[in-house]
């Protein structure tokens, strides 16, 4: 006979659905090409999903500002389960006008890519673009949430292009509701064997991670150097492609990466686009000084690996000091990490006095003035209640 532990019965484990109201503002939308993130949704509890807004920016036609905007849910927490995502989610200005609205529900599992709900055009340049006439009535032509709109000139085109959404003042708000089942819904209690079988897949999984470790480490059947610094990282196209989109596009299109078998890699320095392969490939994200984290943490974004780059995040928390909130400041702000950016901005203000007299706040003054303007009116804000400016 088999032995229970305790029993083979169905136990249900199913927590109250959560909700959460959020709202996102995003600034310069139609400036640059970028990925963006919002801070954290559901993640107050230790039994959670944690998920935040991802914005994608791709420059579509510079010359009149015309951005595409992809805007999704992604997950970041560490759970196993795969659980269901409700939401209802819409796209305006800060007038309050209604570009598109969408509600849905999709499944989740944990470590998985952005799952994207929108993906429109947006221009703050009216003026570049064709803007329809208003319209007097009712066209068969017209969709019918788009009417509105047009009677406010916030819709446009370019040539054949159609429905680019204007946007005054390039400032995007991302308001919705998202709901979510946590921790899954039944738990099986298991039979001792198929606790062994649990066992054995764990064992297999630790030891394939170990094999895809050493086969890195011993360059075995490589197909791929990365060319950086004059030194040479040694990969497999396969483990490259799999673990980042940037590399998938890369390898799978019509470009000179293709079929060679070295790429040259200028905009990443050494020891990063070490750290990166490595995490690749392990998991592992190594301990590094912190010049190095910052590297890291630009790179992992670039090359699209979001759990690395928030593992990063995480670590450049700790370096937050008098000589190092200035390069935190400003490289928060770069990839909108709104999480890293409190924490910097509530270092300075409380340490203000000691981070003015440091060279690298003189240098954010001199090419960081929106940021170093945005902390010396939190400084005059607050200076009465933290402290007391000489």
């Amino acid at each position: 006979m088999s032995e229970m532990i305790p029993n083979n019965d169905e136990v249900n484990t199913r927590e109250e659905d959560r909700e959460r109201n959020f709202k996102w503002i995003v600034e310069n939308v139609c400036k640059f090409s970028k990925r963006l993130f919002s801070s954290e949704i559901f993640s107050e509890t230790a039994c959670k999903p944690e998920f935040r807004l991802v914005a994608r920016l791709n420059e579509m036609f510079s010359e009149e500002h015309v951005t595409n905007v992809s805007i999704g849910l992604q997950r970041i927490d560490s759970g196993e389960a795969t659980i269901h995502v409700a939401f209802d989610i819409e796209l305006l200005n800060l007038n309050g006008d209604i570009y598109c609205q969408k509600t849905s529900s999709f499944l989740c599992s944990p470590g998985g890519a952005p799952y994207y709900i929108f993906s429109e055009l947006f221009s703050d340049s009216p003026q570049k673009l064709t803007l329809p006439n208003v319209a007097t009535g009712i066209s068969s032509n017209d969709k019918h949430e788009l009417i509105g709109l047009k009677g406010k000139r916030l819709v446009a085109s370019r040539g054949k292009v159609g429905n680019i959404f204007i946007l005054p003042n390039g400032v995007l708000v991302v308001e919705g509701h998202v709901k979510t089942v946590v921790c899954g819904v039944y738990e099986k209690r298991l039979t001792l064997e198929e606790i062994r079988e649990k066992r054995r897949q764990k064992n297999h999984a630790d030891r394939l991670l170990m094999d895809i470790a050493g086969v890195y480490k011993t360059g075995i059947m490589t197909d791929v150097e990365l060319l950086v610094d004059g030194r040479i990282i040694k990969a497999h196209k396969f483990i490259l492609q799999s673990r980042s989109p940037v590399f998938r596009k890369m390898f799978e299109h019509n470009t000179t990466e293709k079929d060679a078998g070295s790429i040259e890699v200028t905009d990443v320095a050494f020891i990063p686009l070490q750290a990166l392969v490595w995490y690749l490939y392990t998991g592992e994200v190594q301990r590094l000084p912190f010049e190095d984290v910052c590297d890291l943490y630009e790179t992992a974004d670039k090359y699209e690996v979001f759990m690395l780059q928030q593992a990063c995040s995480e670590s450049l928390l700790s370096f937050i000091d008098q000589d190092t909130v200035c390069r935190i400041l400003v490289l928060s702000d770069l990839h909108n990490d709104i999480i890293l950016r409190q924490h910097a901005t509530m270092y300075t203000l409380c340490n203000f006095l000691e981070v003015r007299e440091k060279a690298d706040w003189e240098l954010t003054v001199r090419t960081h003035q929106r940021i170093a303007s945005d902390i010396l009116e939190k400084v005059c804000r607050f200076s009465g209640k933290l402290f007391s400016i000489k």
